[in-house]
């Protein structure tokens, strides 16, 4: 009898096998991912849904003030609602237009604090892993800002940077600096200490370190810090807009309570869980993409 011996496909078959057998490894990982992220948001959603109409019958709310997701449907889309639904010189084309341009404005807005909010709370935190005393002078004055509440801080800033984009975005911002700055902070200083280890004994600088170990082992505190902001920062933009009364979701939802149009209210508040619910999912897909290819597991097979 003839034995043959074999050996793995990717080591037979050479280096280049070997990386076509990651890069398909990487996307099926990816693809799995967007699966689960779409399945998720659908269970949410279903499960949301669910839970409202339940509530409304257990604490026994008025129609006139509640309304159903079904309710909200019909605002949105249906040419004759019934009656306390959509008031009635209000058209389903008008409602929709009025409830999707005020989640844009509100989008963009998020949109501009979140990415500034990142941008500051990264920079800190590199502030902090390299310069010690960096830490210790900005550390309290992060600390007393974290300790005043929102509401209380928003008109303030409403005061000192008037009541356009820039001080909702600042609200925005000052709404995603603070958990990620943490998060961040303790990603960097989390790095292994053998591989900082080499670095120093090789002459590297702490800048060096810093790009060539500490970012890479932060990447998932970094994205854990995305996946936390992304549903705040709609919520600061949202509280801004409800304070300044502008068009986003936050001030047509002022709007709209104080004409009685609890059809467009409970509108508002869904598209802004909706779309909390479904950037969140968006990034863990970016996540994953990203800590596959640059994270501190990249290239390793499972």
């Amino acid at each position: 009898m003839t034995l043959t011996r074999t050996e793995p496909v990717t080591a037979a078959a050479g280096p280049a096998a070997a990386a076509a057998f990651e890069t398909r490894s990487g996307g099926s990982g990816i693809g799995r991912r967007i699966l689960t992220a779409v399945v998720t948001v659908v269970v949410a959603l279903i499960v949301l849904a669910a839970l409202w109409a339940l509530m409304l019958k257990v604490f026994d709310v008025s129609p006139f003030v509640g309304k159903t997701p079904l309710d909200v449907w019909n605002y949105l889309f249906s040419a004759t609602p019934p009656p306390g639904v959509r008031p009635a010189s209000l058209t389903a084309e008008a409602a929709r237009s009025a409830a999707f341009s005020a989640l844009g404005t509100t989008l963009l807005d998020a949109a501009i604090g979140f990415v500034a909010g990142m941008v500051i709370a990264s920079a800190i935190a590199v502030g902090f892993v390299l310069f010690q005393p960096f830490e210790f002078a900005f550390m309290p004055i992060a600390m007393l800002l974290r300790s005043v509440p929102l509401v209380a801080m928003a008109p303030v800033l409403l005061l000192m940077f008037g009541q356009g984009k820039v001080a909702i975005a600042v609200i925005a911002a000052i709404v995603v600096l603070f958990p990620a700055l943490v998060n961040i902070v303790l990603g960097l200083r989390g790095a292994s200490p053998q591989a900082l280890d080499v670095i120093r004994v090789n002459g590297g600088s702490k800048l060096t370190a810093l790009l060539k170990v500490r970012i890479p082992s932060a990447l998932p505190q970094f994205f854990a810090s995305v996946r936390i902001s992304v549903p705040g920062a709609v919520v600061g933009a949202m509280l801004a807009e409800w304070l300044a009364g502008f068009d986003g979701m936050g001030g047509v939802l002022s709007g709209y309570k104080g004409q009685g149009n609890y059809g467009g209210v409970w509108t508002i508040v869904v598209l802004a869980v909706v779309s909390s619910i479904v950037l969140y999912a968006v990034a863990t897909i970016v996540e994953a993409a990203v800590l596959s290819a640059w994270g501190p597991d990249a290239g390793r097979s499972h």
